[in-house]
C-alpha cells in the first residue's frame, strides 16, 4: 500500500511539474499565451469570490425574486443583462453562481441562459449596424475599484457588495484579457481560405465557428470576425451562416468553465445550456434550407438591401436564437427532469464508521441483542485491527498473507502516511459509543446471568479501547525508528511489529476455526511470556553503545506498551473462551463473528 500511494504522489508530482513547465515555456515563447492564462485565472478567481458574496448580500435576494420569480422574468433578466453586459458567457456565468448558491431554481436558471442566448443578437446588431462594440474593460475598473473601497466597511451588507462588484469586475477583467491575448490569433485566423459550398462548407464552417469561438473564448468577437469578414467580401453568406451556428456552440465553452468549482446544481445549469446551444444548432444545420428564404423574407419586410448581407447575418442570428426559445421554452420543466437525472448530487460519503448491526427490533429480547452486540463486537474488532495495521506500517490484507510475519515486516519498511485521531474518531469511535449505549439499553430489564454477558461484552469493547490508546502511544516512535539508519534500533522495532502482526494473525485463525481457542490461548500466552526475555536488550545495546539513551528508553516504554497490547487481546480472548467453557457459547459466539464478517 505504501509502495502504491507513494507512486500515485510521485505520478502527480511528475504531471504537476510537467504541466508547469509547459506553460512556463508556453509563457516565455508567446505573450498572448500569457496574457490568457492570466486572464483565465482571474475569470477564475472572480467566480468564486462571485459565488462567496452572494451568502452575505442582503438585498440580492430580493432582486433576484423579483427578477427572476417566472420564467419570463428571468428571461427578460438574461436579454437585458446580456445586452447591457455585452457578454452572453458572463451572464450564463453569473446563472451558474446564483443556482450553485441557491438563489434561483434550475427552471428559472434555464429561462436565463434562452435569454442570454437571444441578448447576443444585440452584438450583431451594433457591429453589422453601425459598427459599435462595448469595451468590457471601462466596466471592469470602476466595479474593482468600488468593491475595494467597500470592503473596508464594517457593515456586513456593504462589504458582502464590495465583494461582489469586485468579483464582477474581475470577470469583466479576465474576459478583457482573454480576448486581449487572442487578438494576434485573431489577426492570423484568413478566413477566406476556407471558402467551401454546399453540406461540406456548412459543416466545416460550423466546426471553424466552435473552434474559433473556444480559442477567443467569446461569441462576440467570432461574429465580429465573421461580419467584417462578410462584408468585406472575404466570405461567404452561407459560410458566414455557419460560422454563426458554430459561434453559439462554442460560446457554451465560458459557462463550462465558471461551472468547474460549482456544485452539481450549477452543473446542471451547464449542461442545459450546451444541450439548448447544441440542439438549436442541429436543428438549424438540418432545416438550413428553409431558414435562409425565411431570413430573406424578413430582410425584404424591414426594407434591407437583399446584398447587405452583414445585416442578413444579423437577422439570422436573431432567427436562429429565436427559433431555439420557441422549441425549447415550453420544454423547460422537461430538461430540468432529464437534468436532474442525468447529474446526481454528489453523495458526500461519510468518513465515520458507524454500528452495522445495531438496530431497535433486536433490543427488545435479550437474546437477540446479545447476538447483535457479539457482531457489532467482530465489527468494532475488524476496525481496531485495520487502525493497528496501519499503525505499525502494513494494511489489514497483510494479515492474510501467504508470508511469514518477519517477511512482511522486512518488506513494509516504509512509514504509512496516517493521522491516528482520524483513524480512531472515523473507524472506532462512533462504533464503541453505539455499543455500550445498546448495551445498557438492552441489559435494563436482563437477569443477573445475562447481565454478566453483557458485561463481558462491554470489558471486551473497553479492552480495544485502552489497545487503541496504547497503540496511539507506540505509532510515533514506531515509524520513526522502522526507517532509522541505525540498523539496531530499526531491528529491535521490526521484532515489536513482527510480534504485533503475530498477535493478529492468532486472533485471525481462532476466528476463521483455524485453531481451537485453548491452542490459541496458549500460543499468546508464549508470546506474552517473551517479553520478559527481551526487556535487557535495550540494556545490552546502549551498553555496547548501539544505541542512545533515548533510544533505549524508547524501546523499553514501547516494549513494555506492546506487552499492556499483548495482554489486553489475551483477556478479550480468555473472556469468550470462559464463556465457552461454563456454558458451551463459544463456537454460537465464533459462528456470529464470523456471519457478521460475511455481511
Amino acid at each position: 500500500m505504501p509502495l502504491f500511494e507513494n507512486f500515485k504522489q510521485q505520478k502527480n508530482l511528475i504531471f504537476l511539474s510537467l504541466f508547469l513547465s509547459a506553460i512556463c515555456a508556453l509563457m516565455l515563447i508567446s505573450e498572448s499565451f500569457m496574457v490568457i492564462a492570466f486572464g483565465i485565472c482571474i475569470f477564475l478567481y472572480g467566480i468564486s469570490v462571485l459565488e462567496l458574496s452572494f451568502s452575505g448580500l442582503s438585498g440580492i435576494e430580493t432582486f433576484l425574486k423579483n427578477t427572476t420569480s417566472s420564467k419570463f422574468k428571468s428571461f427578460l433578466f438574461g436579454l437585458i443583462s446580456t445586452f447591457i453586459m455585452q457578454s452572453s458567457g458572463l451572464v450564463s456565468v453569473i446563472a451558474i453562481s446564483f443556482l450553485s448558491a441557491s438563489l434561483i431554481t434550475l427552471g428559472t436558471g434555464l429561462a436565463i441562459i434562452y435569454g442570454t442566448n437571444l441578448g447576443t443578437v444585440s452584438t450583431t446588431w451594433l457591429v453589422a449596424g453601425v459598427g459599435l462594440k462595448t469595451q468590457i474593460i471601462y466596466y471592469a475598473m470602476p466595479l474593482i475599484i468600488i468593491g475595494v473601497i467597500m470592503f473596508f466597511n464594517k457593515s456586513k451588507g456593504i462589504k458582502s457588495g464590495g465583494y461582489f462588484l469586485f468579483s464582477i469586475g474581475l470577470l469583466f477583467l479576465g474576459i478583457h484579457y482573454m480576448k486581449s491575448g487572442f487578438d494576434g490569433i485573431k489577426d492570423t485566423i484568413d478566413l477566406a481560405a476556407y471558402a467551401m459550398d454546399g453540406i461540406k462548407g456548412l459543416l466545416v464552417y460550423t466546426l471553424i465557428g466552435i473552434i474559433v469561438t473556444v480559442l477567443m473564448q467569446s461569441s462576440t468577437a467570432t461574429l465580429t470576425l465573421t461580419i467584417t469578414a462578410l462584408s468585406v467580401g472575404q466570405m461567404s453568406y452561407e459560410n458566414a451562416i455557419a460560422i454563426a451556428i458554430g459561434s453559439n456552440v462554442g460560446s457554451t465553452v465560458v459557462a463550462v468553465i465558471g461551472s468547474i468549482n460549482a456544485n452539481s446544481e450549477g452543473k446542471k445549469l451547464m449542461l442545459g445550456h450546451v444541450i439548448f446551444n447544441i440542439a438549436s444548432a442541429t436543428i438549424m444545420l438540418c432545416f438550413i434550407n428553409s431558414i435562409i428564404p425565411i431570413t430573406d423574407f424578413v430582410a425584404d419586410f424591414l426594407g434591407i438591401d437583399g446584398s447587405d448581407y452583414s445585416l442578413k447575418l444579423a437577422i439570422f442570428h436573431t432567427l436562429f436564437n429565436l427559433i431555439g426559445i420557441v422549441i425549447f421554452y415550453p420544454l423547460t420543466t422537461r430538461l430540468t427532469i432529464l437534468l436532474d437525472r442525468l447529474i446526481k448530487p454528489a453523495q458526500i460519503r461519510s468518513k465515520v464508521i458507524t454500528a452495522k448491526f445495531l438496530d431497535e427490533k433486536s433490543i427488545q429480547f435479550v437474546d437477540s441483542a446479545l447476538i447483535v452486540l457479539i457482531k457489532e463486537m467482530a465489527h468494532l474488532y475488524e476496525n481496531t485491527t485495520s487502525i493497528i495495521a496501519k499503525s505499525i506500517s502494513i494494511s489489514k490484507n497483510d494479515i492474510d498473507s501467504p508470508l511469514s510475519s518477519q517477511e512482511v515486516i522486512e518488506a513494509k519498511n516504509t512509514p504509512m502516511a496516517i493521522d491516528f485521531d482520524e483513524l480512531y474518531n472515523n473507524r472506532f469511535k462512533e462504533v464503541y459509543s453505539q455499543i455500550i449505549s445498546y448495551l445498557i439499553s438492552a441489559s435494563a430489564n436482563a437477569t443477573e446471568k445475562d447481565i454478566a454477558k453483557f458485561m463481558d461484552i462491554r470489558r471486551g469493547a473497553l479492552l480495544l479501547a485502552e489497545t487503541l490508546k496504547d497503540v496511539k502511544n507506540i505509532q510515533p516512535n514506531v515509524f520513526k525508528f522502522m526507517s532509522s539508519s541505525n540498523k539496531y534500533i530499526k531491528a529491535e522495532y521490526d521484532k515489536l511489529r513482527v510480534k504485533i502482526l503475530h498477535i493478529l494473525r492468532i486472533i485471525k485463525r481462532i476466528q476463521d476455526f483455524e485453531i481451537d481457542s485453548k491452542s490459541g490461548l496458549k500460543e499468546l500466552r508464549r508470546l506474552y511470556d517473551e517479553y520478559e526475555s527481551v526487556q535487557f536488550a535495550p540494556d545490552i545495546l546502549l551498553n555496547e553503545r548501539k544505541i542512545s539513551n533515548k533510544m533505549a528508553t524508547s524501546l523499553m516504554n514501547d516494549t513494555d506498551i506492546v506487552k499492556e497490547m499483548t495482554r489486553n487481546l489475551l483477556k478479550i480472548i480468555e473472556i469468550i473462551s470462559t464463556r465457552s467453557e461454563d456454558e458451551g457459547e463459544f463456537e454460537i459466539i465464533r459462528r456470529n463473528l464470523m456471519s457478521s464478517k460475511q455481511l
